[in-house]
């Protein structure tokens, strides 16, 4: 009984919603309306603001896209890949400017959650 709560598909929308929904949905509205610890965020990065406009746009067509059908595999891994470079970029950007550890991490284990999201899907 047990065993058939916690199947593949279970583990495959826990940590694909997780990420379509936090990153995606609730992520790129952020980046688009613009709130003041995204323009600081921004500035500390030395990224113009323009760019976490488009950022948020493409986080919320890839939440979408995460659950397109088998179908659109090939579609699917380009949102993958394009969540994963997201997510090395940041690392590497707060990395580069040297910020705490904790903002430097986090988008690693979101890469790790989408990595067994990605081994998931179907």
């Amino acid at each position: 009984m047990i065993k058939k709560l916690f199947n593949k598909k279970i583990y495959f929308l826990l940590t694909t919603g997780f990420i379509a929904i936090f990153v995606g949905i609730i992520g790129g509205v952020v980046d688009i309306i613009q709130p003041q610890n995204v323009i600081d965020t921004a500035l500390h990065l030395g990224y113009p603001l323009y760019f976490f406009t488009l950022l948020g746009v493409f986080k919320i067509l890839g939440a979408i896209g995460l659950f397109l059908p088998k179908a659109y595999n090939k579609l699917k891994d380009v949102v993958y890949a394009g969540f994963t470079i997201d997510f090395i970029f940041a690392s590497f950007s707060h990395f580069s400017v040297n910020d705490e550890f904790v903002k430097i991490i986090v988008p690693l284990v979101m890469l790790g959650i989408l990595s067994i999201s990605y081994k998931l899907k179907e």
